[in-house]
C-alpha cells in the first residue's frame, strides 16, 4: 500500500522521541494566592517567590514579592523585596520597594529603600529610609527609630532624630483625584 517508490529508508523523517512527563518545581511568575475567604494563622516564610493575599493572614511574611489585594490582610510582620499594598497591614512592613496604593491602609512602621504613596492610601506609622532594609532582617526587628533624648529633638525630624538621618526619603505621592 505504502512504498519508499526508489527512496532509501533513512531519508525519511524521524518521529521526535517522548518527552517523559515530570513535574517540574514553582515556576518564576507564578503567585502563591491566598483566596478572598481564606484565613491563615501562623507565618509564611516563601523563600523569595511572589505571595498574592486576597484572604486574611494573622502572622509574619517573608518572600520575594508581596502583594496584599483589596480585600486582603495582613496581621504581622512582613519582610520582603517588594510590598504592593491595595488591602490593610497591621504590623511593620520591611522592603526595598514599597508601593500602596489608592485604598491601602497600613497600620505599622514601614523600612524601606523606595517608598510611594498614592493619593487615598492611608498610613499610620513612621517610616525610616534605608539604603538596605533587608540587611537587618527578621519578624522581631523592630522599624521604628530608637526614642530620642530630650536634648537631641532640637533642630531634629519630627520623629526627634537629627536631619541628616534621611527619614522620609525616596517618599513619594503620586496620582490624580479620582
Amino acid at each position: 500500500m505504502f512504498t519508499n517508490k526508489g527512496r532509501p529508508a533513512d531519508s525519511m523523517p524521524a518521529m521526535p522521541e517522548p518527552v517523559p512527563q515530570r513535574r517540574q518545581p514553582s515556576r518564576p511568575g507564578i503567585a502563591s494566592i491566598i483566596a478572598n475567604g481564606v484565613k491563615i494563622t501562623g507565618t509564611i516564610d516563601a523563600d523569595g517567590a511572589e505571595i498574592q493575599v486576597d484572604g486574611e493572614i494573622e502572622g509574619n511574611v517573608r518572600g520575594g514579592s508581596l502583594t496584599v489585594g483589596d480585600t486582603g490582610m495582613v496581621k504581622g510582620d512582613v519582610v520582603s523585596e517588594s510590598v504592593t499594598v491595595h488591602g490593610r497591614v497591621e504590623g511593620s512592613v520591611r522592603a526595598r520597594k514599597v508601593v500602596l496604593a489608592r485604598n491601602a491602609h497600613v497600620l505599622g512602621d514601614i523600612v524601606h529603600q523606595s517608598l510611594s504613596v498614592e493619593m487615598g492610601a492611608v498610613f499610620e506609622g513612621q517610616c525610616r529610609y534605608l539604603q538596605d532594609p533587608l540587611s537587618q532582617s527578621g519578624p522581631g526587628t523592630p522599624a521604628a527609630p530608637p526614642a530620642a533624648s530630650p536634648a537631641s529633638s532640637f533642630g531634629g525630624s519630627v520623629f526627634g532624630e537629627p536631619r541628616d538621618d534621611r527619614m522620609m526619603s525616596g517618599v513619594v505621592v503620586t496620582g490624580a483625584s479620582s
